[in-house]
C-alpha cells in the first residue's frame, strides 16, 4: 500500500506558499459597437416611381419588342390589327 501512496504523491516544494493563488475576475469580450448614426436621420424612402434607369430599360425593352413586330409584319406581309 506504501508504494502506491509514494507514486501518486504530488512533489511537494521546499518553499511554496500555503493559500490558493489570486483568482482574477474573467476578461468581459465586449461585441462591436454599431456605427454612428446617419447625420440627418435615415433616408427617405422613394415612392415617386421608378428610376430613370428602369425607365431607360423599360423603353429600350418596348422598342426591342417594336422592332421585332415590324420584322415580323414584313416578313409575313400580314398588316392585319389583332
Amino acid at each position: 500500500m506504501e508504494a502506491f501512496m509514494s507514486e501518486n504523491e504530488p512533489v511537494t516544494e521546499a518553499s511554496g506558499s500555503l493559500v490558493p493563488p489570486d483568482r482574477n475576475p474573467p476578461t468581459a469580450i465586449a461585441t462591436a459597437t454599431p456605427p454612428p448614426p446617419v447625420p440627418g436621420g435615415p433616408r427617405p424612402v422613394r415612392t415617386d416611381g421608378p428610376s430613370s434607369f428602369a425607365r431607360l430599360l423599360r423603353r429600350a425593352a418596348l422598342r426591342a419588342l417594336d422592332l421585332a413586330d415590324a420584322l415580323a409584319l414584313a416578313i409575313t406581309g400580314d398588316d392585319r390589327k389583332s
